[in-house]
């Protein structure tokens, strides 16, 4: 999952946001039963607009989800698919984790499942630093690619002393966070691995030891996974002892009733929230009514993933954990800001 293009999907705020979301059988096309069922779900979205919005409106928002399924079919697949389409803007996202087969109407998209597939990609960033040059390359599960433009890769000029060679590295660096904040790993030899580690921007997730000027994409990925997957292991962990010392300095909210109100005031730091959780409701002044008629026009498809954008819109992170983790905190906890 691209964090970009999930950062774009999350800021588009229209009526109808319809996003279409189906577990797929992984090739080189899509499975012929997987169209099927694709079809079934746009055939779901006609009928819950049928006189909720103009025909007309109604009928090119099908063609146009009927024609990016045409168009997936040709296509490699993957273990599940997003297809998202509005009045102003479509998208087919592709996913590698298994998601429970629906179609969402909504003022936004539904990116709960991006993002926890976002999260398990695990893109991160890599720089690598020495006294004479410094590359940043971009990574998930199966690679590295390194980034080639106007800023990278850094080379030190001959008249360029060593601590302004260092103040230009930290610059582009913190640059680099700033416009796209990653998780990062940090390759290169002591010195220069420290004065990068001093940047409170950096997100840094472990070191990698030895000058890496010329060392190879695959290598360097060889290098830098483990430690992905150790701070990833983490997380789920790390976001539950956040919960209870939130709890301790009176930082803490839970249940979604709670922090569906302070997420709208922008006090969430950070969500945890089971991954499995859903919850159809109404809006009312403000507050939370529980739906039974989930596919009313005026019923938010899932309260939950409508928390989530709101949180990560507002600059705050989100963790899915494992269903059952946070039974004890009805299945929602947040650590507050203020």
């Amino acid at each position: 999952m691209n964090r970009a293009l999930l950062a774009e999907l999350q800021g588009m705020t229209c009526y109808p946001s319809v996003t279409i979301l189906h577990t797929t059988q992984a090739g080189d096309v899509m499975d012929p039963d997987d169209v099927t069922a694709l079809l079934h779900l746009v055939d779901q979205v006609d009928r819950r607009l049928d006189g909720d919005v103009p025909d007309e409106q109604r009928a090119d928002l099908v063609a146009r989800l009927l024609g990016m399924i045409a168009a997936a079919a040709t296509e490699r697949s993957t273990r599940a698919i997003a297809i998202c389409a509005s009045p102003i803007h479509q998208a087919v996202v592709r996913l590698g984790r298994e998601v429970r087969g629906r179609a969402v109407i909504d003022d936004t998209f539904a990116t709960r499942d991006m993002v926890a597939d976002a999260n398990r990609t695990a893109t991160f960033r890599l720089v690598t630093v020495s006294d004479r040059k410094a590359r940043a390359l971009l990574g998930d599960r199966s690679r590295v690619v390194e980034e080639r433009d106007r800023t990278w890769p850094l080379l030190r000029e001959e008249d360029q002393s060593l601590a302004q060679w260092s103040r230009a590295v930290s610059h582009a660096v913190r640059t680099m966070q700033r416009d796209f904040p990653l998780p990062t790993v940090v390759a290169g030899v002591d010195r220069s691995v420290r004065e990068l580690m001093k940047l409170e921007d950096l997100r840094p997730i472990g070191t990698i030891p030895g000058n890496h000027d010329r060392t190879g994409w695959r290598d360097l990925h060889h290098l830098a996974w483990p430690l992905v997957v150790d701070w990833l292991r983490g997380d789920s962990d790390r976001a539950r002892r956040s919960l209870e010392a939130a709890r301790d300095t009176h930082r803490y909210a839970g249940g979604i009733d709670e922090v569906w109100e302070l997420a709208q005031d922008g006090r969430v730091e950070l969500l945890v929230v089971e991954e499995d959780y859903e919850l159809a409701a109404r809006l009312r002044d403000g507050r939370l009514e529980r739906a039974a008629d989930a596919w009313a026009p005026d019923v938010i498809d899932d309260a939950v993933d409508e928390l989530i954008e709101t949180v990560l819109r507002k600059g705050g992170e989100a963790v899915l954990v494992p269903p059952g983790e946070l039974a004890h905190l009805d299945r929602v906890g947040a650590v507050l800001r203020y």
